[in-house]
């Protein structure tokens, strides 16, 4: 008797093999973002994400860069402690402890949920540009069905927001 097994998203795929799936007109060794080789983790339904983006536009599920919610919610929190606390400091923020892009334009939040099991690389952010990372990030590519940025079948949109500057 055969037994099927569920085969999940990225599961049978390496990190030197995804680790370059970065952007559609560039691409770069996404092991740098990294202070070691991260771990290939199985994320379970229900787990949620976060990223910054520059303008809420449907295509939330073609990054490959997320912030974990505990990451997210300690940082978000370190902020609301702060008088002089807004957008640009918890920007600047995720800038300082993640390897995101400069955030200078990185008005919105996205919160996406996920329905379905899938692996992601999770690790600690490298100390890139003099800045001194060391938070948990998730690298997860192939979210997004296959030529259709909009949608996935393995998450839904939770929300979108903008950060208050």
């Amino acid at each position: 008797m055969r037994v099927n097994m569920p085969n999940y998203l990225n599961q049978d795929l390496g990190f030197d093999e995804v680790r370059w799936a970065t952007m559609r007109k560039t691409s770069y060794d996404s092991l740098a973002s990294f202070a070691r080789s991260p771990d290939k983790q199985l994320l379970p339904p229900g787990t949620h994400i976060f990223r910054l983006v520059q303008l809420p536009n449907g295509r939330y599920f073609e990054g490959t860069w997320w912030i974990p919610q505990n990451a997210f919610n300690e940082l978000r929190d370190d902020v609301n402690r702060t008088k002089h606390g807004g957008g640009r400091l918890f920007r600047n923020y995720l800038a300082e402890y993640l390897a995101l892009p400069p955030g200078a334009s990185q008005l919105s939040v996205v919160e996406i949920e996920l329905t379905e099991y899938v692996y992601a690389w999770v690790g600690p952010s490298a100390p890139l540009f003099q800045r001194p990372g060391g938070m948990q990030q998730i690298y997860l590519p192939n979210l997004a069905d296959r030529g259709q940025p909009r949608v996935s079948s393995h998450a839904r949109l939770l929300s979108t927001y903008w950060l208050k500057f």
